[in-house]
């Protein structure tokens, strides 16, 4: 008898095991469920509960590590604020017939998107910037919440997805889906490795430069130059006026002009987004073979290293929060 109840004790201990064991496996779902249970995740902020189903190298691990002030900074109440925005996301999935073996799903998502409102609220900042000498522009994470105030444009986008199975695991693969991982972050998918730049010459001029990852985005230059006692006021408010409409009517362009004691001050911003490369070359305001990117953009790293070699000195504020182990 007391063997019996050994065996039997052995058994039920087994049967522990296993159920620990397989508690912490995905349940097994169909692609078109693998795809709905991670966007009711994503709709509930349930970072753990999303985990699951996407690789290491997506680009929402660094969205949700950088809701965490820690982690993110400055920029974790603009991460939070962005998401409660994003959970009114809408989605119908629906597998492909004829492509099951292949995991497609066809995908409507109804978000959300601030990519327009985070470059209106840069605009802004950086004429406002130019005009007042406030650092509005420098202040990224503060213009990019005001950005987050408005409703963003209601996007509605299709894509057919691709669940594949990896380690036994279904998991929607980061690159065949970027477009729609794109589309979750609402815009804030190209700020998640943004940066500002301050690079000082040693006449004392100073550029500061917002990037997102290697690409320049906006620029303010400053200048100040001495002597300007020497003038009159008339003659001055000519020498302002005349600078101030060079750039008057360019697109993307802003500029301004002051008297500071002996010194005239000028500020120029450019936004990159809007401004004519072509216009910029032919003004000699950047040096298309030392800041122009492989795909067209102009590269923060080449620009810096350029400046660097003039003899300015340069500071880089990273805003990119540190990637999550998985």
């Amino acid at each position: 008898m007391k063997r019996y109840f050994l065996m039997l004790a052995a058994a039920a201990l087994c049967l522990c095991l296993a159920a620990c064991s397989s508690a912490g496996r995905q349940e097994q779902l169909s692609d078109e469920e693998v795809v709905n249970t991670f966007v009711r995740a994503f709709q509930q902020g349930d970072y753990e509960g999303m985990k699951p189903y996407i690789d290491a190298d997506n680009p929402l691990h660094l969205f949700f590590s950088g809701m965490d002030e820690a982690v993110g900074g400055e920029m974790a109440p603009v991460y939070r604020a962005c998401l409660e925005k994003l959970k009114s996301v809408s989605c119908t999935a629906q597998a492909v017939e004829g492509k099951e073996a292949w995991g497609t799903v066809d995908v409507t998502v109804t978000i959300p998107n601030y990519y327009d409102a985070f470059h209106d609220a840069m605009a802004a900042a950086l004429e406002e910037d130019v005009a007042s000498g406030s650092g509005a522009f420098y202040n990224m994470p503060g213009w990019m919440t005001a950005a987050l105030e408005g409703d963003g444009e209601l996007l509605e986008e299709s894509y057919q997805l691709h669940v594949g199975s990896r380690d036994g695991e279904m998991v929607m693969d980061t690159n065949t889906n970027r477009q729609f991982f794109t589309a979750l972050c609402g815009g804030l998918r190209y700020y998640l490795d943004a940066s500002m730049t301050t690079c000082t010459f040693p006449d004392g001029s100073v550029w500061v430069i917002a990037s997102r990852g290697d690409e320049i985005v906006a620029t303010i230059q400053t200048e100040s130059l001495s002597g300007a006692g020497e003038y009159s006021a008339e003659d001055m408010e000519a020498i302002i006026q005349g600078y101030e409409a060079q750039f008057a009517d360019l697109d993307g362009m802003c500029a301004h002009a002051e008297v500071q004691g002996d010194l005239l001050t000028s500020r120029l911003g450019v936004d990159m987004d809007t401004a004519s490369s072509f216009t910029l070359v032919q003004m000699g305001l950047i040096d298309k073979q030392t800041t122009a990117g492989s795909n067209g953009h102009l590269s923060l790293s080449s620009t810096v290293s350029g400046f660097t070699r003039d003899g300015a000195s340069c500071v880089t504020e990273h805003f990119k929060p540190e990637q999550p182990e998985t």
